[in-house]
């Protein structure tokens, strides 16, 4: 059963399809799947004509966070119009101090491109804790403050 034509629908490559179907080139045509390719290459973000189509018809798995970024600025949209998750207001300002620290946003950035399952970041959460461990042992801490059983 088709989707009405004003719901995006629930999976990347459903929105990603309403994008195709909905929007217009400045002459009223829909956009043509080798157009937004091309379009987006010369933006930066190299990607096919094929794998695009493949995108939109689902047979390819969801891309990149980047890919994701430059296919909704084309569609005009927040990235966040491909999660259904509406766009987060400002975030807490502790949370912009965190990823100040270039450390800290590339291993965050890392595990958003990673795409990783719920077992995969509690790996990761868990190496996490076990450096910081041997660091605490060592009496290393990147911000030159002594552990408190060295103070």
């Amino acid at each position: 059963m088709p989707e009405e034509p004003d719901r995006p629908g629930e999976t990347f490559a459903e929105r990603l399809d309403w994008l195709f179907r909905t929007t217009r080139d400045p002459a009223g045509r829909p956009f043509s799947v080798r157009h937004v390719a091309g379009e987006l290459t010369r933006r930066g973000c190299r990607i096919s004509h094929t794998h695009l189509s493949n995108l939109r018809q689902g047979r390819a798995p969801d891309p990149r966070r980047s890919v994701v970024e430059a296919i909704a600025t084309f569609f005009g949209r927040p990235p966040s119009f491909f999660t259904g998750r509406p766009a987060c207001q400002d975030p807490p300002d502790d949370l912009l101090t965190v990823l100040a620290d270039p450390y800290i946003r590339q291993v965050a950035l890392r595990l958003v491109d990673a795409r990783l399952s719920p077992e995969g970041h509690a790996a990761v959460i868990a190496m996490i804790e076990q450096v910081r461990r041997l660091d605490a042992a060592a009496g290393h801490r990147r911000d030159g403050v002594k552990p408190p059983a060295e103070r």
